[in-house]
């Protein structure tokens, strides 16, 4: 089985973090397919489309830049773009059984293709814009676009049940399959440690959507409660000097570290090391920072917002309100006076959300739409 990966999102060198979760799906069907990765990156300041052989050192790949405006050039350009990928791969003698498009801007470009080449589409989607708590909404043409792509493609893997529930919300017409986020456990798993140091860890980008503010004002809170604490925050974004400005407000900054980005390896032996994994989200689908805490045996403390509360259940953590700081502390707070079957949280994860798991998921979707095709 071959499977071509077309996506809107993956990293590169500029931008190693983008997209690192359709890296993983990749890396979770390659147990079961031969993988190549199509790119198609609309770039703001190119004018013209450039085809290049993508730097990914485990699979053959192409990044095609296009232009995003105007928006009717961009429109086609996108189109043109995966046409021009799929000839390249073609030419190396890549010949796709399936095209597994990531986000449904890549899968309405796929739709075109395999009608073109007679090759079955699947469409992964983890874009939150189709959560009820996001407050960003597509536009009349981008939501034809989408139910376009989801009306024609031969199945459609929404990373959470939140997720399907707000793509069905928008009258389509698919064939769903809930297939969640990858975690690597042979990088993310226990080492029999225990620790109750109160050490608190947060993983994610730091913008609006992550709330991160309301876990500093509840760091506050249970510092002016007696509790000791110390939050380590992994990630970097447009709101960093905000964040680490109303740290100094709270009279919080010995209490708060900020890391920026930093290897996965280091953050998975941060994780094993850490009380608690809490997360804060406005709205969230299948946040992959919850299943690389899970996987570490880490209790997740989180927001009961989109496809969190199917992560997280009693055995595993806590659900706070969002927005709340009282309600996070409180949780928080709860969490750290519990004791925690780590090995048992880490063992759930990898059955639910390990590369062979999702490898396997992907197998079977891969196999029935080639079936059906024929």
């Amino acid at each position: 089985m071959k499977a071509l990966f077309l996506t809107s999102s993956y990293p590169v060198p500029e931008f190693p973090q983008l997209g690192i979760f359709v890296r993983e799906h990749a890396r979770a069907a390659s147990l079961h397919a031969e993988v190549a990765v199509a790119h198609l990156d609309r770039t703001p300041d190119v004018r013209s489309i450039h085809v290049e052989d993508g730097d990914d050192p485990d699979f053959q790949s192409v990044r095609v830049r296009y232009p995003a405006s105007p928006a009717l050039v961009s429109y086609v350009s996108n189109v043109a773009a995966a046409l021009l990928a799929y000839r390249r791969l073609r030419k190396r003698g890549f010949e796709p059984d399936v095209i597994h498009a990531h986000f449904f801007l890549a899968g309405a470009p796929a739709i075109v293709l395999g009608r073109l080449y007679r090759k079955p589409v699947v469409v992964t989607e983890q874009w939150s814009v189709f959560l009820p708590e996001d407050p960003m909404r597509l536009s009349a043409a981008m939501t034809r676009v989408a139910r376009f792509t989801y009306d024609h493609a031969d199945a459609v893997m929404p990373v959470s049940e939140a997720l399907r529930r707000g793509i069905h919300a928008t009258g389509a017409d698919a064939n769903f399959l809930v297939v969640p986020n990858v975690v690597d456990p042979s990088r993310f798993h226990t080492d029999g440690a225990v620790t109750t140091s109160g050490r608190l860890i947060g993983v994610g980008n730091l913008y609006d959507a992550k709330g991160w503010e309301h876990l500093l004002d509840a760091i506050a809170l249970l510092r002016d409660r007696g509790h000791t604490v110390h939050l380590d925050l992994y990630g970097d974004g447009v709101l960093r000097r905000d964040l680490e400005a109303r740290a100094s407000r709270l009279g919080i900054e010995s209490l708060v570290s900020f890391h920026g980005w930093r290897p996965k390896e280091e953050v998975a032996e941060r994780l094993r090391r850490s009380d608690l994994f809490v997360i804060t989200s406005r709205y969230d689908s299948n946040p992959c920072a919850v299943i690389e805490a899970l996987a570490s045996g880490a209790p997740v403390v989180g927001t009961s917002v989109g496809g969190i509360p199917e992560m997280v259940d009693a055995s595993s953590g806590l659900l706070a309100a969002p927005g709340s700081a009282e309600s996070i502390a409180a949780a928080i707070e709860t969490a750290l006076g519990r004791t925690w079957d780590r090995e048992a949280i880490a063992q759930s994860a990898r059955d639910r959300y390990g590369l062979e798991r999702v490898g396997s998921d992907f197998a079977a979707v891969y196999e029935d739409a080639v079936a059906r095709k024929r």
